[in-house]
């Protein structure tokens, strides 16, 4: 994995699947890339929980540079790392998190006899890059990922995307996996044990936000990138016209660009709470909330996208507002009453989103956002489910 086990990405969305799978019965072991910013205290914890839950864990730093030759040495670190603990050890699955991490473990199964190569996607690399504005589509380094791309896929023994729309993309579309490779849909996944609101836990935490009576909106998670700030904030602007309200941003990005379309607005200080929170406290706070946004801009690259605030949001029992055009979000916002329709975050739609949002019944809903969970982000029995029947199945003893 790319991504760190010290990483609130790496906590929710990697060791809770390799505890399921170790509870089931296989042995694992961990190689991660942990960020600069990790502390040496923050490894050795992470370290001491794994080696206590049966996990072995071996890590690198990762450099903050996007270089392509600092992640091809980085990548290259890893794979003599992995073919020397393969070479001991035998792994019947390489099972790797994206696509740098790909390439190594498409090298390390290719040199272990019997070894079987997963490739849990994620997401569409090359045409983020592109949608980003970083590379183009006659870049050399878009090419080259293409081909590796191309080659990665042919080989695996298993695929695992986050949603419907990525896995038919990739083999009715693009028709990059063969017929008789496995592709399991795994969107991210929510710890329903964890995200419950515990008694008390709304009352105290809106006292500490300050929020009275006021309709609380909030949004959790990275800011920037692909995410709409400005749309987010229309948002609470057309809540705000209607009923008192109070918007609360949980994130340890930088709030600049939010900041700047605040002002525009002309939205109080008073009105909004930017608060960065640990991962372990982010249930308490949505607890306070009476509703959540998740706005993305709707490029091609986000095919593949499961945002696992939505997961979170709906655990909860929050009704979300939801543009159209991200993963499936399409399809939960035609089958989920608790997911309010935000179109392609036209300003009308918006407007619309917020009047809707505002006339929904706050006890029926929260049912159904929580039966949301449920049936489709359950941690258990949708997510380590079918982490278990896909290695049952491309790596049986």
């Amino acid at each position: 994995s790319h991504t760190g086990m010290t990483e609130p990405l790496g906590q929710s969305q990697v060791l809770p699947y390799v505890r399921g799978l170790v509870r089931a019965g296989w042995e694992i072991d961990i190689v991660a890339h942990e960020p600069m910013t990790a502390q040496q205290e923050e490894i050795t914890r992470v370290e001491a929980d794994l080696r206590d839950a049966g996990i072995g864990y071996l890590w690198n730093r990762r450099s903050r540079s996007h270089s392509t030759a600092v992640k091809v040495a980085e990548a290259s670190r890893a794979a003599l790392q992995l073919v020397g603990r393969a070479l001991r050890k035998r792994p019947r699955i390489v099972h790797a998190r994206s696509y740098l991490p790909a390439a190594v473990a498409h090298l390390v199964s290719s040199v272990i006899p019997g070894a079987k190569f997963l490739f849990d996607v994620r997401g569409l690399l090359g045409e983020e890059y592109v949608d980003a504005g970083h590379w183009s589509a006659t870049d050399a380094r878009y090419r080259l990922l293409k081909l590796a791309e191309r080659r990665m896929f042919a080989r695996a023994d298993g695929v695992v995307v986050l949603t419907e729309r990525h896995r038919r993309w990739l083999r009715d579309e693009a028709r990059l996996v063969p017929p008789s490779t496995p592709i399991e849909v795994i969107p991210c996944c929510v710890d329903l044990a964890r995200f419950v609101a515990r008694d008390g836990d709304r009352d105290r935490t809106r006292a500490e936000l300050g929020a009275g009576e006021r309709f609380v909106l909030i949004y959790s998670g990275t800011l920037g990138a692909w995410y709409r700030e400005p749309e987010m904030v229309q948002l609470f602007a057309e809540i705000r016209r209607r009923v008192p309200a109070l918007f609360v941003v949980l994130t340890q990005s930088p709030p600049g660009r939010m900041q700047e379309a605040l002002d525009r607005q002309e939205i109080p200080a008073d009105e909004v709470r930017f608060v960065s929170v640990r991962p372990p406290d982010v249930p308490r706070f949505l607890a306070a909330a009476d509703a959540a946004v998740s706005f993305i801009a709707p490029c091609f690259s986000k095919l593949g996208s499961s945002p696992t605030k939505v997961a979170e949001y709906l655990a909860m029992g929050l009704p979300v507002v939801m543009n159209r055009g991200i993963g499936d979000s399409d399809q939960l916002i035609a089958e989920e009453p608790a997911v309010v329709d935000a179109g392609a975050l036209e300003p009308q739609e918006i407007a619309q989103a917020a009047e809707r949002l505002l006339g929904l019944d706050r006890k029926v809903v929260r049912g159904q956002a929580r039966h949301a969970a449920v049936t489709r982000f359950d941690l258990d029995e949708v997510g380590i489910a079918r982490y278990r029947a896909l290695y049952a199945r491309i790596g049986p003893c």
